[in-house]
């Protein structure tokens, strides 16, 4: 416990969701989100054994002022300032410089980098929306500074995705197009050991255990050439991805096919569109499934 002018820094737990969600809710006004999605982001707390999570809050008389969350991955000498809000009337009074201090002195001290937001497996947005200029402003101060764009997309599921033809004719060239099922895990780390390492391995894990799986794979010859993933996370919003391609497989169609399997579920569970975050290639999504930019985030990271 460390005091700061008139409040004090505490742990918050999961027993304080409803407070933290009314700072969330009425910081966050360009994104709508339900508490069980914050409980997600802030207590999920997923790969304990590599990632390290925290969560405090600034208590003025009792309560809650303002939150930031914290994670430390020591092996890879990294860490990352997740979500964080303050009440507006307790804003430039050192809340947020306190709380981010305090997770700080948690780390490691070897720690070489600080990114804001983009937990892998477990985030929230991929960097900050610099409508929240209070927030960037923060950041800036702090000595984060911007290195990067990125884009989330958003696709109307107005309709089924036909992929009848297209299955056919990978199934005559020898490429079988499925739903992943729970006794893929060998084919599955096999292929993310070759191809695309260990958190697109997790996160395939995540929509590997939706009922039905939100995975679907291409296959040749009993091996995993392509992948596309579903509702991992945020599954209140639709979240897209990721999907990947082996480089020799490239050129055939597979993530076409994947894409549109993909959004095939997501319309049949009831969503009217789909976000895909955190995007590189626009163009192919808006070619194959009429994608437009919804937003585009900032992303900061601080050389300790």
């Amino acid at each position: 416990m460390s005091f700061m002018s008139t409040f004090v820094i505490e742990p918050a737990t999961p027993s304080h969701l409803d407070d933290l969600y009314a700072i969330a809710a009425a910081a966050g006004v360009h994104d709508h989100f339900s508490p069980a999605l914050l409980h997600e982001k802030l207590f999920a707390a997923p790969r304990p054994d590599q990632f390290g999570w925290r969560v405090l809050a600034a208590v003025a008389n009792g309560t809650i002022v303002g939150f930031a969350q914290g994670v430390v991955r020591p092996a890879a000498r990294k860490a990352w300032l997740g979500l964080f809000a303050v009440t507006p009337t307790w804003r430039r009074r050192g809340v947020a410089s306190a709380l981010l201090a305090a997770l700080r002195d948690s780390w490691p001290r070897d720690i070489g980098e600080i990114e804001a937001l983009a937990i892998p497996g477990n985030y929230f947005t991929p960097g900050i929306d610099p409508r929240y200029t209070a927030g960037l402003c923060f950041l800036e101060r702090t000595g984060f500074e911007r290195f990067r764009d990125c884009v989330n997309l958003r696709a109307e599921l107005k309709a089924d995705f036909d992929t009848s033809a297209e299955q056919e004719r990978l199934a005559a060239a020898g490429i079988e197009i499925r739903r992943a099922r729970m006794d893929d895990d060998a084919l599955l780390d096999a292929f993310f050991e070759e191809h695309f390492g260990a958190d697109w391995r997790f996160e395939a894990a995540l929509a590997l255990a939706n009922e039905p799986p939100a995975l679907h794979l291409a296959l040749r010859d009993g091996r995993i050439i392509a992948f596309s993933a579903h509702s991992g996370q945020n599954r209140e919003w639709g979240f897209f991805g990721p999907m990947g391609t082996s480089p020799a497989a490239r050129g055939h169609g597979l993530g076409r096919v994947l894409l549109w399997r993909c959004l095939n579920d997501l319309r049949a569970a009831g969503h009217r569109s789909a976000v895909i975050p955190w995007v590189g290639p626009i163009a192919f999504y808006h070619q194959w499934a009429g994608c437009v930019v919804e937003r585009v985030f900032w992303r900061y990271r601080l050389a300790p």
